[in-house]
């Protein structure tokens, strides 16, 4: 298969190219030409490391209807690769979503590959559960994560780092190179140093859940700033973060380390009204998703969109978009043959027009969502 389209090369540049596609694999990529408006944009498809649903389905449900539904969701809108995440639930509940992608990874989906499972909580602070049913926190488990780690499904886990226990469960998951990621937490400076050297190496959704930046205790946001072993993602619909943050945020952090997320709850691509996000009643109205009292409960927020927020919000760079969207999660999971266009790469592509809307999107040479 050939494709032809705009793409940004390994210099920064918008090109015109011609792609050879062969075996789920870009065999070829050509420059020739200046970009030419004609054409539509080519990407490295988007990788979502958190999303818990899209389309009316959610990853709690456990099924692999539900998880089909997520994956064709996302890839209407450029996603090609996802980790389902779940949310602070009984033990059962979150064994039998590990269960469950275990099985599914065995299958060809529908849509955005699955890399497997982030799990969000239950490990976290009850004063920063945010969307999360207080009444199922728990204190970091050790045998308990162990238990979960030994599906060979999860990929990552967000737990507050201050937590009795978070240490042991941070240090197992870096042993079996799972992403520790701090989150729901209450963290401050000194609280993120042990943090890192008990195998942390991730903020999830940088700013949201967490201490303020004051001038005096500058807490996680100011340690993933200061420190460069440290890669963080964001929300970039503004709502969860304000515009001059964001800019600030991509101006003071290494463009290496900066990941967009959609912390997508069911309820994206879907129409508004009332939805569940673990078990807790959600209202999404004008883009918003909120519990009763107003709390942000996750997001309709799709990746294509992200992509062009962060470009609006922060004035990023298309480039520089792009490597937050696809390069560096794929770098951050390890994927060797994700996230950029290459001779050799998988052939995960989304095609967008000039609108930014997605045309198709391919998942490993093959058209998983065409408009």
């Amino acid at each position: 298969m050939r494709v032809e389209g705009n793409a940004i090369n390994g210099h920064g540049q918008l090109r015109s190219v011609a792609m050879q596609i062969s075996e789920g694999r870009i065999a070829s990529i050509r420059e020739f030409g200046d970009a030419n408006s004609s054409l539509p944009l080519l990407m490295p498809g988007f990788i979502d490391i958190h999303v818990h649903g899209g389309g009316g389905s959610d990853t709690m449900e456990a099924t692999v209807d539900a998880f089909d539904q997520i994956a064709s969701t996302h890839a209407r809108f450029g996603t090609t690769a996802l980790l389902l995440t779940t949310v602070t639930e009984s033990k059962e509940k979150i064994g039998a979503v590990l269960d469950e992608t275990r099985r599914y990874l065995t299958l060809q989906g529908k849509g955005a590959q699955v890399l497997g499972v982030h799990l969000e909580g239950p490990f976290i602070h009850p004063s920063k559960a945010g969307a999360q049913r207080p009444d199922r926190i728990i204190d970091p488990n050790e045998q308990l994560a162990r238990e979960w780690f030994s599906t060979g499904v999860v990929r990552m886990i967000t737990l507050a780092p201050e937590r009795p226990g978070a240490h042991a469960v941070s240090s197992l998951a870096a042993r079996q190179g799972i992403i520790a990621a701090v989150g729901h937490t209450t963290a401050q400076w000194a609280d993120m140093q042990t943090a890192r050297t008990a195998g942390f190496s991730h903020v999830t959704h940088l700013c949201n859940a967490m201490p303020g930046f004051h001038h005096r205790d500058v807490g996680p946001i100011g340690y993933t700033v200061m420190e460069d072993a440290m890669t963080a993602d964001l929300i970039c619909d503004g709502i969860h973060v304000d515009a001059a943050m964001v800019a600030a945020l991509c101006r003071s952090i290494n463009e290496e380390r900066l990941m967009l997320i959609t912390d997508a709850i069911a309820a994206a691509a879907a129409p508004s009204g009332r939805y569940e996000l673990g078990g807790l009643p959600v209202w999404v109205e004008g883009g918003a998703c909120r519990l009763e009292d107003g709390t942000l409960a996750g997001s309709v927020l799709t990746m294509a969109h992200a992509f062009r927020m962060v470009q609006r919000l922060a004035g990023v760079s298309m480039a520089r978009a792009q490597k937050m969207a696809s390069e560096n999660p794929a770098r951050r999971l390890g994927l060797t043959r994700k996230g950029r266009l290459e001779e050799g790469y998988d052939a995960d592509v989304v095609c967008l027009a000039a609108d930014g809307a997605p045309i198709w999107t391919m998942v490993g040479g093959r058209l998983v969502y065409e408009a």
